[in-house]
């Protein structure tokens, strides 16, 4: 079996390291309120994703108990063996929730977060295929963990990281960046991200900005399992706003 797509799941890992710091300072009127989305595609997959967020206490930039929930929605297409035919053409719908709870460490510089939560997916293949567990419907427990460390002044890194027990997904991101001014960022990134029948790596650059009141991050680069195929490239855009 080969396919190049993890689900909705790869679309998340591109808008968390956005949520994930910010160098201004808690008070009375910091947001508390986030919302995000956005969407990715590569070479046999398309995934979007919504979600929102809302700190505890005082207010996104500050520590504290955090209550997020992500919805995400993608189609993608695979070869496999069927039987003993030759290889034939599946194609996937996937839909994707989740309801965390969490806690924020530290503020302004240095921000480390943990998530837990349910999680729930539902993995509908055309035509069934007998040879992929990663189908029908799942709940199970989600575990999440996002990290924001300004190296310098200007240099900043992030780092993702998530599993969940629904079809044992798992995915990771790290970013380095750098800022060319205040609302102009860019850098590379790369991750790893599967489930029970699927591994994969990525690797590619990015570039944030801030336009309106909102935070833009565009990225591509290489994405595949790893030696098994040849990559495919992947592309996408987020948008993430705080209240």
């Amino acid at each position: 079996m080969w396919f190049r797509t993890g689900g909705p799941r790869v679309a998340l890992t591109l808008c968390l390291s956005a949520i994930a710091g910010s160098a201004a300072l808690a008070g009375s009127d910091a947001p508390t309120t986030e919302i995000f989305a956005g969407v990715e595609g590569n070479d046999n997959s398309t995934q979007g994703y919504v979600g929102a967020g809302y700190a505890f206490g005082n207010g996104l930039y500050a520590a504290g108990f955090r209550l997020r929930a992500v919805g995400a929605f993608g189609g993608y297409t695979y070869q496999s063996a069927l039987g003993d035919s030759a290889h034939a053409d599946f194609d996937g719908k996937d839909a994707f929730g989740s309801v965390l709870i969490g806690y924020q460490f530290g503020d302004g510089s240095t921000v480390f977060r943990v998530f837990a939560g349910i999680e729930a997916e539902n993995q509908d293949i055309t035509p069934h295929d007998p040879n992929n567990s990663v189908q029908g419907s799942a709940v199970g427990l989600r575990l999440q963990a996002e990290s924001w460390f300004d190296i310098s002044e200007r240099t900043f890194l992030s780092v993702d990281a998530a599993y969940g027990t629904a079809f044992q997904e798992y995915w990771s991101l790290a970013r380095l960046g750098y800022r060319l001014t205040p609302t102009l960022s860019i850098g590379v990134e790369g991750g790893t991200l599967g489930n029970e029948e699927y591994n994969a790596g990525r690797g590619g650059g990015f570039l944030r900005f801030n336009v309106l009141a909102m935070e833009i991050t565009l990225s591509g680069g290489f994405t595949g399992n790893y030696l098994d195929d040849q990559p495919s490239g992947y592309a996408s855009v987020g948008i993430y706003r705080r209240f």
